[in-house]
């Protein structure tokens, strides 16, 4: 059965099949609701607000009751990725405006940008000095640690070396009687 969804307040809508997450009939139908965490349950940033056919949708998931204050759920809010259509009918949705949800990387980085825009030449060459010693410092701290890691993984490697050449000298010595005992059992220990 299908499902007649629009979205306000552009009035966007369209025909979605049953068993459709509220996120795939926005893509579908050309909405564009943002996902900071690709659809995973993990932010707020695809909320909408289900102004009409919310008993058309499925139950509120742990991703929506840890997300979304109680507060939001009972505005009627929803995390687009993890709601989904169960039954036939018509649903309304507002998308939530990005005054009431955690801004998105992709805006934060517009905003950014815009600010450093704005700056005067002199607290740009400042901040990008700034910046260049930060990334400066955090190379260097990185070539540092590198010889640290590979010694560690070889100190790994050879302590596995020495225990299974540990273990071999222990199963060689061991005294006759335990050997044919487990090979009687049909226990035997593999030697690397």
């Amino acid at each position: 059965m299908s499902v007649d969804i629009k979205f306000q307040p552009d009035g966007q809508n369209g025909l979605v099949a049953e068993g459709t997450y509220l996120w795939d009939a926005a893509k579908r139908l050309g909405v564009r609701l943002p996902a900071e965490c690709n659809g995973r349950g993990e932010c707020d940033t695809c909320a909408v607000v289900v102004e009409e056919g919310a008993t058309l949708l499925s139950s509120l998931t742990e991703a929506e009751r840890t997300r979304l204050s109680p507060e939001r759920l009972a505005a009627g809010e929803r995390l687009a990725c993890q709601a989904k259509i169960e039954r036939g009918g018509e649903v309304v949705l507002r998308p939530v405006p990005v005054t009431e949800r955690a801004e998105t990387t992709d805006e934060t980085a517009k905003d950014l940008k815009k600010e450093f825009r704005d700056l005067p030449l002199s607290r740009k060459l400042a901040t990008l000095v700034e910046l260049e010693a930060v990334t400066l410092f955090q190379t260097l701290e990185t070539i540092i640690d590198v010889p640290f890691a590979l010694g560690g993984k070889v100190m790994d490697v050879m302590a596995g070396r020495g225990r299974n050449l540990d273990k071999r000298d222990h199963q060689l010595h061991r005294p006759a009687e335990h050997l044919q005992q487990e090979g009687e059992s049909g226990v035997t220990e593999r030697q690397e």
